[in-house]
């Protein structure tokens, strides 16, 4: 089968009060467009109604599909769902939408500009923030602080959860990781750094979702853990080309 142009990649765990109001939001806005696409829902192994409410939504929205898995953490889901993508393209995004999708059209824009990876950053010249609490913020730029002096350096937020990869990065980056946490991030940042692949930051507007999923002290120490074993592959050659 031809490849699509573009796949959106969704990781989903317990979902169930804002997956089918994602997926519509999501269906509603590619729906639009002329180019081929994919919605493809990766279901970490949820205990609640999140593949029941997806597979509505697949027979509402031919373009939306299920892919389930055990559950493994999200990194790990990410890596199944960029895995099994068709898309040409291919757009990470949280279920949560705190980057509303209209905001893809910034990348949808810069598709031809040569980037292998476009991340979504809420520190970059032209961000904007909106009701994020104080101190989930200054956690963020602590991290951010120990990201760049043990991993990489030159980005301003690693940890924003929409990303966009060409088809050609997503193999050669995902074939190769193994984290499974929130320190995945990173590790995709890394690994592109190594290999030499053009990254650029998007700057975006993000909107604080009170019911996420993110505990910011408790997975800031896991993601450091993370940023170690990272480091540790790396010295084994688990990256090289």
């Amino acid at each position: 089968m031809d490849a699509l142009y573009l796949s959106v990649v969704v990781p989903a765990y317990n979902e169930e009060a804002r997956i089918g109001r994602t997926l519509d939001q999501v269906a509603a806005y590619l729906g639009g467009r002329r180019f081929t696409w994919e919605v493809l829902v990766v279901d970490d192994g949820s205990t609640d109604r999140t593949r029941e409410l997806v597979e509505d939504a697949g027979r509402r929205f031919p373009g939306i599909r299920l892919l389930p898995v055990a559950h493994g953490g999200k990194g790990w889901a990410v890596r199944q769902g960029m895995l099994s993508a068709r898309g040409r393209f291919r757009f990470m995004a949280d279920a949560d939408l705190a980057m509303p999708i209209d905001q893809l059209d910034d990348f949808l824009d810069r598709a031809d500009e040569g980037y292998d990876v476009m991340i979504a950053s809420r520190e970059a010249p032209g961000a904007r923030r909106f009701g994020e609490p104080q101190m989930r913020h200054l956690m963020g730029r602590v991290f951010n602080w120990v990201v760049r002096i043990l991993a990489v350096r030159g980005f301003q937020d690693t940890q924003c959860g929409f990303k966009w990869l060409s088809a050609e990065a997503a193999d050669s980056l995902f074939q190769v990781m193994s984290i499974d946490g929130f320190g995945f991030d990173v590790e995709l940042l890394y690994v592109a750094r190594k290999r030499g692949l053009a990254v650029i930051e998007v700057p975006i507007q993000w909107h604080y979702q009170p019911r996420s999923k993110i505990r910011p002290l408790r997975d800031s120490i896991l993601a450091l853990k993370d940023i170690l074993q990272v480091r540790l592959r790396s010295l084994a050659g688990k990256y090289d080309s």
